[in-house]
């Protein structure tokens, strides 16, 4: 008896032992979500991505969804400072960190977000890498949320002049240029803000893919809502992780997880937003919000003000070394490549 109680103990001991060290590997990943955690973007995005992490490591990196450690401007210095290890800024929300991220954002580039999301992982590689604008983090990937269009709460937009100094919600970088050179008046306010501005009066409308309208319950606020083809603009969200984090996992671990990220995670999330801007228009029109297309005048009109944008991001580009005509043309090629797949 006393033989077999030592055997017990002592397998209960190597197991214990064999146990320990794989539990102390584990490496836990606070993720930073400044959306409502039942976003689609979340749900969709975020948690199989978060999945897809810990399937290809084999459990060893896990990643915990924690509510927003900061404003959501400051999420790329909170995974930069490690105070998140993980979050999906926006580029936009700080735009003079970020010029040639911006090549994304032009208008009337594509009626979806598949693919200039892919378009952008490959221009970002291809072109952008060495120029490191996401200096002191990893980045994981990043894509395009899909057209943005213009949404009223007192007025349908059929041409310039009724969106004449109007009071527009944006987001920075691209929406704020946008705005601006469409004789709008700019008010910026992250797109957890919206609600609150369009609701109070501060904004008369919002520059918004389909989605987000409902999403941010502005469905029933808006009242109008005007399609532009090709988009005023695609915003551009990235995923990064802490940099000193990241190099503390093993090789393995590094290269599991960025084989999940990248051009994968970039084409899930512009195959989630195409899905849910599909979505959205069907609920804003079952909401009761009057949804136009913009008619030929209107969109020329467009072009002769945002056209002019492609010239001023190549000069900016140069100034960090990139050939900005060169980026420009293979953007527009990839997306053109990406929806010649698709059919």
């Amino acid at each position: 008896m006393i033989k077999i109680v030592k055997l017990l103990f002592g397998t209960a001991m190597a197991a214990a032992l064999l146990a320990g060290p794989a539990a102390a590997e584990t490496t836990t990943m606070r993720f930073s979500v400044w959306i409502p955690m039942t976003h689609p973007v979340h749900t969709d995005i975020y948690v199989p991505w978060a999945q897809n992490v810990e399937k290809a490591t084999e459990g060893r990196v896990k990643i915990e969804f924690v509510s927003a450690l900061g404003a959501p401007p400051a999420h790329f210095d909170l995974v930069k400072n490690g105070v998140a290890d993980v979050a999906m800024p926006v580029h936009d929300y700080t735009p003079n960190r970020f010029t040639l991220t911006k090549l994304f954002e032009l208008p009337f580039m594509s009626d979806n977000a598949i693919a200039p999301s892919l378009a952008a992982w490959h221009t970002q590689q291809k072109f952008f890498a060495k120029a490191n604008e996401h200096a002191g983090v990893h980045l994981l990937a990043l894509w395009t949320h899909g057209p943005a269009h213009i949404y009223m709460v007192g007025k349908p937009v059929a041409k310039l002049a009724d969106v004449k100094n109007a009071k527009m919600r944006v987001a920075g970088g691209m929406s704020d240029i946008v705005a601006k050179d469409l004789g709008m008046t700019p008010f910026f306010a992250p797109a957890s803000g919206a609600y609150d501005a369009l609701s109070k009066g501060v904004a008369d409308g919002i520059l918004f893919p389909a989605e987000s309208v409902p999403s941010f319950k502005l469905d029933k606020i808006i009242r109008y809502g005007t399609m532009i083809p090709g988009g005023l603009y695609e915003s551009s969200h990235y995923m990064i992780m802490n940099e000193a984090k990241y190099k503390a996992l093993s090789a393995k671990d590094r290269a599991a997880i960025d084989s999940v990220s990248g051009e994968a995670l970039a084409k899930l999330a512009g195959t989630v937003w195409d899905k849910i801007n599909t979505r959205g228009t069907e609920i804003m029109k079952t909401s009761g919000v009057q949804i136009s297309t913009a008619d030929t005048a209107f969109v020329a009109d467009l072009h002769k003000l945002l056209d002019p944008i492609e010239g001023e991001w190549v000069k900016e580009a140069a100034k960090k070394g990139v050939d900005g005509k060169a980026a420009l043309a293979y953007f527009k090629a990839e997306i053109k490549k990406v929806n010649a797949s698709m059919k």
